[in-house]
């Protein structure tokens, strides 16, 4: 009896071990290719990986080169090779940190700096992927964003992985290790907290649409107060999380807040940038794809103007405070202040559009831009957008808006865009 039993758990064992052993090293990251794009001034690097992966990327000059700094990887592909000729990058090598990161560094051929970077989940036969994409830039502002940090700063390895050796007949990336530390003592291991050029951290007010009494667009099973909610939380924290933004939201839970109160929570934090989330809704079921609004006194169209309408029908514009001035001077003050936020307003949403194409968010083509006279977007000093980010009419669409992956995805979409356009402002402020 005892040797039945001993042979019984001898045979369980040999059957679980390999599931074990699976499980121990499925999820260390694997690259299995890195490939490149180039377009004019815009470079775009892709990393096929085995799953979703934290990451933490920044830029060092003399020479000029992008560092990207993974969890441990376990190397399919070339580990160092030099790049078909090309405009913008001669080479990349890679390491280990004493830490057990890996370590990757592309070496530029001119100023650059980093416009996007994110995963993408696999999909239509592609396997996951760490996209990063590069801009062209002048050494000025280069210089600006030389200590940004893009992702999460203290990357730690997961806990009991240690570097493994891989085979891959590379032998030169093994003895790229210490150049690769030493290559700028100090600045490299320890990589400056991410700022922009101004030393305080932009404030950004997300605004959740509907909630409480109001429960904004329902349709299959779906209510927009929920998804606007899922999503600018799970915003605020992708946003916060890059050390350059400290992130506020209109509402934290289900209730209900006017139009007019928030306006005056954005202005009143003097927020650099005020994003109200909502999800559409439509007559035919058909209709999908995001769209992005900003302010306009006529709306750019019929159904704009419709929606701007439904959207308004709980309050109105918060008063702006001129009171030092008489009405004529308090006018104008106000037009060339919503002027100017007007502009930036624009130049944000196209910035949220190319982001959008770039995360695979669907639009409504062929104006994914439209304007319209939104209540919440009226704050004359603070650059707004509204962003409808689907239709829940849609069957499809509003399952989608509905799943923990893709409110991730958007939320990465829009918050690429918002790195975008605060690198942006910041080149033209120093100019």
């Amino acid at each position: 009896m005892r040797k039945s039993y001993l042979f019984f758990i001898t045979i369980i064992s040999l059957l679980v071990l390999p599931v074990t052993l699976y499980a121990a090293t499925s999820s260390r990251l694997e690259i299995s290719s890195i490939r490149f794009g180039f377009t004019g001034n815009d470079t775009r690097i892709v990393l096929d990986i085995n799953h979703k992966t934290k990451y933490r990327a920044f830029l060092l000059d003399r020479p000029y080169r992008l560092v990207l700094d993974l969890p441990p990887v376990r190397w399919r592909t070339y580990r160092s090779r030099f790049v078909e000729p090309n405009d913008a990058i001669a080479s990349y090598r890679s390491g280990t940190l004493d830490d057990g990161l890996t370590r990757i560094i592309f070496d530029l051929k001119h100023p650059a700096v980093i416009r996007d970077l994110y995963n993408l989940p696999a999909h239509a036969g592609m396997k996951n992927r760490l996209v990063i994409d590069i801009d062209r830039a002048t050494t000025a502002t280069f210089a600006a964003e030389k200590n940004t940090v893009t992702g999460t700063r203290d990357l730690a390895p997961p806990a009991n992985t240690t570097p493994a050796a891989d085979n891959n007949g590379d032998s030169y990336a093994s003895s790229q290790d210490n150049s690769i530390r030493a290559a700028n003592p100090g600045t490299e291991q320890n990589p400056a907290p991410g700022v922009f050029k101004r030393h305080r951290k932009y404030i950004i007010v997300l605004d959740p649409g509907h909630g409480g009494r109001d429960p904004g667009a329902e349709a299959n099973g779906v209510e927009e107060k929920y998804i606007t909610l899922d999503i600018a939380k799970e915003l605020k924290q992708q946003l916060e999380a890059t050390g350059r933004y400290k992130v506020y939201l209109t509402r934290n839970r289900d209730v209900y807040i006017t139009l007019q109160k928030r306006v005056e929570i954005s202005r009143d934090l003097h927020a650099d940038l005020f994003i109200s989330i909502h999800a559409n809704k439509y007559d035919h079921k058909y209709v999908r794809g995001a769209l992005i609004f900003s302010f306009s006194e006529k709306a750019s169209d019929k159904e704009t103007q419709l929606l701007a309408d439904s959207e308004n029908n709980a309050g109105y514009i918060a008063g702006v405070d001129m009171s030092a001035q008489s009405p004529d001077v308090a006018n104008i003050l106000i037009d060339l202040a919503m002027r100017e936020k007007m502009n930036e307003s624009n130049m944000f949403a196209n910035m949220l559009i190319r982001s959008f194409e770039n995360h695979d968010i669907r639009l409504l083509m062929p104006t994914p831009h439209r304007s319209a006279n939104f209540v919440v977007l009226r704050a004359p000093d603070v650059p707004s957008v509204l962003i409808e980010t689907g239709f829940i009419s849609n069957p499809h669409e509003a399952a989608l808006l509905a799943s923990s992956a893709f409110q991730d995805r958007m939320a990465s979409a829009i918050a690429s865009g918002v790195n975008a356009y605060f690198r942006k402002m910041t080149a033209l402020q120093s100019h």
